[in-house]
């Protein structure tokens, strides 16, 4: 069994996908098992061809259909073999000591469901612009990629909601805190990610989608 999955969800980065594929590759890791999944939303730009180009150190998964991210992630998660799960968008990155980091406080504190950390909002070559911090529930809800789960955690809820298909993450984080399962912060900024007028984040129908969210949860 593999100790980490990385699991990259694309839809059309031909531009930024294999920036966040090799920084799941080059992951600094001592005696720790690591496995990258790909998987691509029927993109129909280039983003498959580039894709492609890694399947000696990575697993691709491709839907023949634009199922949204929610359904993207739970077929990574579904055939991934890591202990511990991350989501990790197609346009961010992360840091080369993420993988490391994250395992070891999740496997000497078991008590903590997920370990989740401070991100650096960077530009389109990478380079950094803003520290992030999720220091509240609030920031953590809107920042949903870059999280080390366990296993047992995300499949106790039963993974993403795939009736979302934006602010999927805010929902799953309030159902694991519904049921209790903590999460450990790290004030590290070991994300990096990148804002730009195609962000889920930025979409203008995800504010919608949060006060759904929030009236399923009764969240004033």
């Amino acid at each position: 069994m593999m100790d980490i999955s990385l699991i990259i969800t694309n839809y059309n980065r031909e531009k930024y996908i294999s920036r966040a594929i090799n920084s799941c590759l080059n992951q600094l890791v001592n005696g720790i098992k690591v496995e990258t999944i790909v998987v691509d939303d029927a993109s129909t730009d280039g983003s498959v061809d580039i894709i492609q180009s890694f399947l000696e150190n990575i697993k691709l998964i491709k839907h023949v259909s634009n199922q949204g991210v929610s359904a993207t992630s739970n077929s990574g998660i579904i055939n991934s073999q890591g202990k511990y799960i991350m989501r990790v968008d197609a346009d961010d990155f992360l840091s080369s000591y993420a993988c490391q980091v994250m395992y070891m406080i999740l496997k000497n504190n078991p008590d903590f469901g997920f370990v989740y950390c401070d991100h650096i909002r960077v530009d389109e070559n990478g380079k950094r612009e803003d520290l992030i911090r999720l220091d509240t529930n609030e920031k953590l809800y809107q920042h949903g990629a870059g999280i080390l789960f366990r296993r047992e955690s995300l499949f106790s809820i039963n993974l993403y909601d795939k009736s979302i298909r934006n602010a999927e993450d805010y929902d799953l984080l309030i159902r694991l805190h519904k049921e209790k399962i903590k999460g450990f912060y790290l004030p590290v900024p070991l994300y990096r990610y990148y804002i730009h007028g195609a962000n889920m984040t930025l979409n203008k129908d995800r504010n919608q989608s949060i006060i759904e969210v929030k009236k399923k949860h009764k969240i004033n």
